[in-house]
C-alpha cells in the first residue's frame, strides 16, 4: 500500500475531507453532550444544540451539514427518526394506558388539535408576514414534545405515576401524530392547488391504512422470527430488530412518502405488546442506538442553524414562545383533563412540562428543504420558529421541572426505599432492619411460603419473578427507588440488576457475592463488598447473629469501625438525611449517619424462630 493510498484518504479523496471531518465530529460531539447532560443532570438536547451551533459554520466551521447534501441530510434524519420512533413505541407499555389512559387519548387526539390550532393562530398574530399555510404547519410541528426530552427528564424529577404515564404516554404518541398532521399541511401547500384538496386527504388516509397495516405485519413477522432461533439465532437478534426498523421505514416511505414515521411507531408498540424472548435485550439495545441517532443527529441539526437568522426574529419570537408556554399549553391541559382523576396541582404541572424535541427539530428541518424546493421561502421561517420554541420550552421547562413539581406537591416522596430480589432469611432479616429503619421495603420470591413468612412480619412481599419486564408496571414502587439482589443465584441477581438499573440507576443497585460469582468489577461491585458473601451471612444468621443499627457519633474509618464493633460486619449506611449509602469496603462514617450491621451471637442458634428456615 503505497503512500497517498492508505484505505482510500490519500490526495485522491482530499475532495471527501469535510464530510470525513463532519461524520467524526458530530459523533465524538454527540457523545460528550450526551456526558456533559448526565453530568448536569439535563435534558441532552440542551448541550446538544449548543455544541451544534458552536461546531456549526457559523461560529467554529467544523460541522459543516452542506457537506453531506440535501439528499445524505435527509437520508441520515430519516433513518434517524425512524430508529428513534420505533424505540419509542416499543418502550411504551399498556400499563400507561390503565393508569392515565384517558389523558393520553384526550392529549394525543383533542390536545393535539387544541394546540395547532392555537399555535398557528399566535404563530400569525406575532409573524404577519407568516402565510396562513406555513402558519398552519408551524403548528403542527410544534405539537410533538417527544420521548428523547421528556424521559431524561422523567428520570430526573419523578412525578407521581399517573403524571409521570400521561407525559411518557402523550410524549410516545404525539411524534407521529404530529408529523402526519404536517404532512398533511404541507401537502396541502405543495399539491392542493395542483392535484385538489380530495386528492390530498386520499392520500393522508392511505398513509394511516399503511403505516397501520405495515406496522403490524412487520412486528408480527419479527416477533415469530425471534422465537424460531434456528432461523434467527440469538446473537443476530439485536441486529435483525434494527434492519427490521430502518427497512420497515424505507418500505413505507417507498410505496407512500411521509408514511414511515407511523408504521415504526405502531411496530415498535406491537412488538412489545406481543413480548418476544429476550425483549428486554432489545430495548437496551435499542435505547443505546436512540442515545446516539439523537446525538448525532441534533449536532448536526443545531449546526445547520442560521444564527443571524434567528437572531433577527426578535422579540416577537419570545412573544410566541411565551404564548406556545403560558397560553396554548395550559388551554390544551385543562380541556384534555376535564373529568379526569388528576387534581389541580397535577393539571398544572402538566401544563408546565412539554418541551420539544428532536423529532420536531428533524422534520421542520426536513419540510424546509422540501419547501424550498417548491419555491415556498417561508419554510425556512417555519424552521427558524421551531428550534425557538424547542429552545425556549428546554432552557424554561429543564432546569425549573423539579423546583415547579417541588412546590405543587406532585413529587414522588424520596425514593429510598428498596426493592429486595428473594425472601430467604438473610433477605428477610435485612428487610426488617430496613423496615424498623422507617424505610419502606418489598420483597420478591417465587416462593409462596417466604412470601408468606414475610407478610407475616409486617413486610411489603409479592410472590412474583423478579425477570419479568412487566413487574415494573404491575408493582407500586411509589418510594422505592434501590434494589438489593440477595438469592443464591447468581444469574437471577445479574439478570435483575439489568432490569432495574434502567429505572433506578446503576449506582442503586446491587447483587450479593456468591462463593461462585467471579470478581467485582469498578461497574459492578457487590452488595457488601468482599466482606460477606450470601452463605455466610446466612450462616451467621443460623448461628444467632443479629442485625443491628447504630448511630454514628463520631468519625470512624474502615479500621475504627472494625475496633469499635469486633466480630461485626457493616452493611449498608444511612446518611443524616436518610438516603441509602452502599458501603464499599474500605468505607469510613460519617457523624450522624446510621450503620447497619451484622452483630456477632450472643446465644445460641435461632434458626427455629423462622420455622422452616430454609435460607
Amino acid at each position: 500500500m503505497g503512500p497517498g493510498r492508505g484505505f482510500g484518504y490519500g490526495r485522491a479523496r482530499m475532495s471527501d475531507a469535510p464530510l470525513v471531518q463532519t461524520a467524526a465530529a458530530i459523533v465524538v460531539a454527540g457523545v460528550a453532550g450526551q456526558m456533559l447532560a448526565r453530568r448536569l443532570r439535563l435534558p441532552a438536547i440542551l448541550p446538544l444544540l449548543l455544541i451544534g451551533v458552536a461546531l456549526g459554520p457559523s461560529v467554529a466551521g467544523v460541522v459543516r451539514p452542506a457537506a453531506l447534501g440535501g439528499e445524505g441530510l435527509r437520508t441520515l434524519i430519516g433513518f434517524a427518526v425512524a430508529i428513534i420512533l420505533f424505540e419509542g413505541g416499543l418502550s411504551l407499555k399498556t400499563e400507561s394506558f390503565r393508569l392515565a389512559g384517558t389523558v393520553i387519548r384526550n392529549l394525543v387526539l383533542g390536545g393535539a388539535l387544541v394546540t395547532w390550532a392555537l399555535s398557528a393562530l399566535f404563530a400569525r398574530a406575532f409573524f404577519p408576514e407568516l402565510g396562513m399555510g406555513p402558519a398552519v404547519l408551524f403548528g403542527a410541528l410544534v405539537i410533538v414534545t417527544g420521548p428523547t426530552v421528556i424521559l431524561p427528564l422523567l428520570q430526573a424529577v419523578h412525578p407521581r405515576r399517573r403524571v409521570s404515564d400521561a407525559l411518557r404516554g402523550e410524549a410516545i404518541l404525539i411524534d407521529p401524530v404530529g408529523a402526519l398532521y404536517a404532512v398533511l399541511v404541507l401537502e396541502f401547500l405543495i399539491e392542493a392547488g395542483s392535484r385538489g384538496s380530495a386528492h390530498v386527504l386520499a392520500a393522508f388516509g392511505g398513509r394511516l391504512l399503511l403505516g397501520a397495516g405495515l406496522g403490524a405485519v412487520g412486528a408480527w413477522t419479527l416477533f415469530v422470527l425471534i422465537r424460531r432461533r434456528e432461523i434467527l439465532p440469538v446473537d443476530l437478534r439485536n441486529l435483525a430488530v434494527l434492519a427490521t426498523a430502518i427497512g420497515l421505514f424505507a418500505v413505507s416511505e417507498l410505496l407512500l412518502p411521509e408514511s414511515g414515521v407511523l408504521t415504526v411507531t405502531l411496530a415498535g408498540f406491537l412488538l412489545g405488546w406481543l413480548h418476544p424472548p429476550g425483549l428486554e435485550e432489545i430495548e437496551e439495545f435499542k435505547g443505546h442506538l436512540t442515545v446516539l441517532m439523537v446525538s448525532v443527529v441534533f449536532v448536526l441539526l443545531a449546526a445547520d442553524l442560521d444564527l443571524a437568522g434567528l437572531a433577527a426574529l426578535g422579540w416577537p419570537a419570545l412573544g410566541l414562545v411565551a404564548a406556545i408556554v403560558f397560553v396554548v399549553r395550559p388551554a390544551c391541559i385543562a380541556l384534555c383533563t376535564l373529568g379526569t382523576e388528576l387534581t389541580v396541582r397535577e393539571r398544572l404541572f402538566l401544563s408546565w412540562i412539554a418541551p420539544r424535541g428532536i423529532v420536531a427539530a428533524a422534520v421542520s428541518s426536513l419540510f424546509a428543504l422540501a419547501l424550498a424546493e417548491h419555491g415556498i421561502a417561508e419554510g425556512h421561517l417555519v424552521k427558524d420558529l421551531v428550534f425557538a420554541v424547542i429552545c425556549g420550552t428546554v432552557v424554561l421547562q429543564a432546569p425549573t421541572a423539579r423546583l415547579v413539581g417541588r412546590l405543587l406537591g406532585v413529587l414522588e416522596e424520596e425514593r429510598h426505599g428498596f426493592l429486595i430480589v428473594g425472601a430467604n432469611s438473610f433477605a428477610l432479616a435485612l428487610g426488617r432492619a430496613l423496615h424498623r429503619a422507617g424505610l419502606q421495603v418489598v420483597l420478591l420470591d417465587t416462593n409462596a411460603w417466604r412470601v408468606e413468612r414475610a407478610r407475616e412480619r409486617g413486610l411489603r412481599a409479592h410472590r412474583a419473578d423478579a425477570l419479568d419486564p412487566l413487574l415494573l408496571e404491575n408493582l407500586d414502587l411509589d418510594g422505592i427507588g434501590n434494589l438489593l439482589a440477595m438469592t443464591p443465584n447468581d444469574g437471577v441477581n445479574r439478570a435483575a440488576l439489568r432490569l432495574f438499573a434502567r429505572d433506578f440507576g446503576p449506582g442503586r443497585v446491587r447483587a450479593i457475592r456468591l462463593e461462585s460469582s467471579p470478581p467485582a468489577t469498578p461497574d459492578e461491585p457487590y452488595l457488601f463488598g468482599e466482606r460477606l458473601a450470601w452463605q455466610d451471612g446466612v450462616d451467621r444468621l443460623r448461628a444467632g447473629a443479629s442485625l443491628e443499627r447504630a448511630e454514628v457519633d463520631q468519625e470512624l474509618d474502615a479500621g475504627g469501625l472494625g475496633a469499635l464493633l469486633p466480630g461485626a460486619v457493616g452493611l449498608l449506611a444511612l446518611e443524616a438525611g436518610g438516603a441509602p449509602r452502599f458501603l464499599a469496603d474500605d468505607a469510613g462514617l460519617e457523624v450522624g449517619e446510621s450503620l447497619f450491621y451484622l452483630a456477632p451471637p450472643q446465644e445460641g442458634p435461632r434458626a427455629a424462630r423462622d420455622g422452616r428456615d430454609e435460607a
